[in-house]
């Protein structure tokens, strides 16, 4: 690969344009005296992640315009490209642009590289398990579809290895679409168990038990081969397709500079989403693990991205600007599953714990996909307006005061450093 020279610099620069870093990239662009903004990602379309299962037995339709499209005429400059490398000290970051390395400076880097699905952590996943990413390839989504396509009306037995939203989305599209094959889910704890109640976990096993789905509780899986699941317990379960959705991992980028980063690599954030050991990286989305308290509950998923994303923008402009930063929080909604052409969806409002008012069937996917499309509607609205996020609520609920007695009893960060009036750094 040729090493290509550049000498641009950028003020802020994003790394990631899923909802995170859009949103964050989008924020910054507003009225201020920021100038010197880009946002690098590998793909040239905007990627709705939470409707990868329904890619499985269709082609999905855009729903937005090509980045460089859509970031026009705003201050954001985009940069399509894979990013190779992150010196944290000097400020730099190298990318692979259409085959050239390419080195860029920064004053401020919002990290939002987002996760993948783990393939690292079981032994044989990588080489012979299907994963619902954005990406091209023989393990990925068109991949599986294609399999499922060449073996339909046939007898097939697909192993879904896994007990969340993903795995229950993927595994309820599928059934549904081919409902002769044999569909299984294999979970370490319960199947359809979101941890928000009984009652929620009883209708999410219902409506995949009414397709048709299998289910495997309390199985932890240590190995997955060409033709056959193995769990800890000796158990094996034969697979003809074995689609794995075991949990994320965030991208190793961080760790490999040196970053203070958790075991599944996220960078440990502060407050104000700054990363602990060095503060002018913002980690956002998936990326991010905050050690302070955030209001409701910060799980990976596409809610907690783009609220993160809008916080880093308001943060980074409010500095320029010369004002205190407040602690990062916010308010959960709820959530909604599609499970096949049912759904189930449930309020969390505001802590994202235990789920109530549930509703299942028909309507709650109408809701849930309703959803889903708002969170491009938000991604337009900061285009046009940006800092407006109206959808972000709960942004008072987490004061100082509390994050400082709530990191003084944990060992992963001193409140000392933690910013105060007049001392933002």
């Amino acid at each position: 690969m040729t090493k290509v020279a550049d000498t641009s610099d950028y003020e802020v620069i994003v790394l990631g344009a899923g909802y995170a870093g859009l949103m964050a990239a989008l924020g910054v662009a507003g009225r201020n005296r920021l100038t010197r903004i880009a946002l690098v990602s590998g793909n040239e379309q905007f990627v709705e992640r939470i409707r990868l299962q329904e890619s499985v037995s269709r082609t999905i339709a855009m729903r937005m315009p090509p980045l460089a499209d859509f970031l026009a005429n705003t201050k954001v400059k985009f940069i399509r490209g894979h990013v190779q490398a992150l010196d944290a000290v000097e400020r730099c970051v190298r990318i692979d642009v259409d085959g050239d390395t390419r080195e860029f400076t920064f004053d401020r880097c919002i990290y939002a590289l987002g996760s993948r699905i783990d393939e690292v952590s079981v032994r044989g996943v990588a080489e012979h398990a299907y994963r619902l990413d954005p990406a091209s390839g023989s393990r990925f989504v068109g991949a599986l579809r294609s399999k499922l396509e060449a073996s339909a009306g046939q007898s097939i037995r697909v192993v879904i290895v896994g007990g969340a939203n993903t795995a229950t989305e993927a595994a309820g599209e599928i059934k549904a679409t081919w409902p002769t094959a044999e569909v299984t889910m294999i979970s370490r704890s319960r199947g359809g168990d979101f941890k928000k109640g009984a009652r929620l976990e009883h209708v999410v096993r219902a409506e995949l038990q009414r397709l048709g789905v299998r289910l495997i509780d309390s199985q932890t899986v240590v190995e997955v081969t060409a033709t056959e699941i193995v769990a800890a317990s000796g158990a094996i379960i034969p697979a003809d397709i074995c689609v794995w959705a075991g949990g994320l991992r965030a991208a190793p980028i961080a760790r490999e500079a040196g970053l203070a980063v958790d075991p599944k690599d996220r960078i440990l954030v502060d407050p104000t989403l700054s990363s602990i050991s060095h503060p002018h990286i913002v980690a956002v989305g998936d990326a991010a693990n905050p050690i302070a308290p955030t209001g409701a509950y910060y799980r990976m998923s596409a809610f907690a991205a783009i609220i993160s994303g809008a916080y880093a923008a308001k943060r980074i402009v409010d500095e320029t600007r010369g004002r205190e930063p407040r602690p990062f929080s916010f308010s959960a909604y709820g959530q909604g599953v599609a499970i096949g052409r049912s759904g189930v969806g449930f309020f969390t409002f505001p802590n994202d714990s235990r789920a109530y008012f549930v509703l299942k069937g028909p309507l709650a996917l109408r809701i849930r996909n309703v959803f889903v499309w708002f969170l491009v509607f938000f991604l337009k609205l900061e285009r046009r307006y940006p800092g407006s996020s109206l959808f972000w609520i709960g942004r008072r609920r987490v004061s100082w005061k509390r994050v400082r007695e709530s990191i003084s009893r944990t060992p992963r960060g001193n409140p000392a450093n933690f910013p105060v009036a007049g001392n933002v750094k």
